[in-house]
């Protein structure tokens, strides 16, 4: 039985796990442009943060996760998945891809991201709508997950109730990618595009506040 499990974790990371990094890679490195340090939030084992770094030109590129795995391609810091252990805007960009459903208090974590984003975080993650999809978003999230042990809480948030998140985070969305397109057929039409999106996330200015 554990020759069989480790085949079908084997096929996952083929079929599923690698053709995902390198869309969300594709996706935030298009939102972040050019910088010069990237920290990202949840970074397992640091491949997409490391892919994202190359492309936009981050020398500096660290990542933080609750659960530090033993084999890291960047640094990777233990932290308690509220606070992050970095100073206000330590970071020119913040990733979190696929995290904040996974959070105990994700509007906490947002605003964390945006307290140590100098310029931006981008986000990567899914839209619920409805019943229906929260059954595949949940189905995805155990499948995906089962090899790591991440805990997986079942919380998938609207549209609306992202909107409501982010402002609640003082931020903004600036830029949204979605639908987005991240597996191939045919598990493309399982995980559905509309469901997956990637955002770019600001500060709001004094100017906002008014």
């Amino acid at each position: 039985m554990l020759g069989i499990d480790k085949a079908l974790f084997a096929l996952h990371r083929r079929a599923v796990t690698m053709p995902r990094a390198r869309r969300i890679t594709d996706a935030l490195a298009e939102l972040a442009g050019q910088a010069v340090s990237l920290l990202d939030v949840g970074a397992g084992d640091g491949a997409i943060a490391a892919a994202v770094a190359q492309r936009v030109g981050a020398r500096r590129v660290a990542g933080v996760d609750v659960l530090v795995r033993p084999r890291t391609v960047i640094e990777v810091v233990p932290y308690d998945g509220r606070r992050l252990p970095f100073p206000d805007g330590a970071f020119e960009i913040v990733t979190i891809s696929d995290v904040l459903h996974h959070c105990e208090a994700p509007s906490e974590v947002l605003a964390e991201c945006l307290r140590v984003a100098s310029r931006a975080v981008l986000v990567k993650d899914h839209f619920r709508f409805g019943a229906v999809s929260e059954a595949l978003l949940l189905a995805m999230d155990v499948v995906g997950n089962a090899e790591a042990g991440v805990l997986v809480r079942g919380t998938y948030f609207s549209p609306a109730q992202w909107i409501d998140m982010v402002r609640e985070a003082r931020g903004r969305i600036t830029e949204l990618r979605w639908p987005l397109r991240i597996h191939d057929t045919p598990m493309r039409l399982v995980t559905r595009d509309e469901l997956q999106f990637a955002a770019r996330i600001e500060h709001v200015s004094g100017m906002e506040n008014t």
